[in-house]
């Protein structure tokens, strides 16, 4: 009887030893969560007196205002590096723009005939080497460009001469065909001497400087 109150005391206690170990766990909270509490109440925002809202607002519309000045000065960099490799003239788009000429042109394309080529020197191994020369008349620069022209029924070699305006860039100051072949003649495209030559340099005589090259 002894022996059976002693194992019946010794299960009794062990079973209200496990049943308050649980709720003593649950009770007590954990430094871990009060830590994260501790944080959350330090990050909380504080309200801004009106004049630290001044100085906030003062600095953001500076910042702004800077990133504007950032933008427009790349804006312009972007533009003037993109002018001087689209907008400068070249042998190349002399050519094309002078061929686009002659093909649009009544009398040049009725007396070249059909399917107008231009080609740069004969001589040359590919035969797409533009003869150009720049030149130099009382500080304006100048741009001639030679090229043959071909069609079906003749061909023969056009000149092309540019001038660069100080006000308004480059100009055509003519187009010319010499026929090569008989009967001789020359095929004016375009000409506006009278307008190119008189606008900056009125005193200059180009007779001699058109004559070397044959226009």
């Amino acid at each position: 009887l002894s022996l059976s109150l002693s194992l019946r005391y010794i299960g009794t206690t062990h079973i209200r030893h496990d049943n308050k170990t649980p709720s003593l766990r649950r009770d007590k909270p954990s430094d871990e969560a009060i830590s994260v509490f501790d944080e959350l109440r330090r990050e909380q925002p504080r309200a801004l007196t009106p004049a630290q809202k001044v100085v906030e607002n003062t600095q953001t519309t500076f910042y702004v205002f800077i990133m504007i000045g950032a933008a427009a000065g790349l804006l312009y960099i972007l533009y003037t590096v993109a002018s001087e490799f689209l907008f400068r003239v070249s042998p190349t788009s002399v050519f094309k723009m002078a061929l686009k000429k002659i093909k649009s042109h009544e009398r040049a394309s009725g007396v070249l005939g059909d399917n107008i080529k231009g080609y740069g020197d004969t001589h040359s191994r590919t035969g797409k080497s533009l003869q150009f020369q720049p030149y130099e008349v009382a500080g304006t620069d100048y741009l001639r460009v030679v090229f043959h022209v071909s069609g079906s029924k003749r061909q023969g070699v056009c000149h092309v001469d540019m001038k660069k305006s100080a006000r308004d860039g480059w100009k055509v100051r003519y187009v010319v065909v010499n026929l090569e072949g008989f009967p001789p003649g020359k095929i004016t495209v375009e000409d506006n001497r009278h307008e190119t030559d008189s606008e900056e340099l009125p005193d200059i005589d180009y007779s001699e400087i058109d004559k070397e090259f044959k226009a």
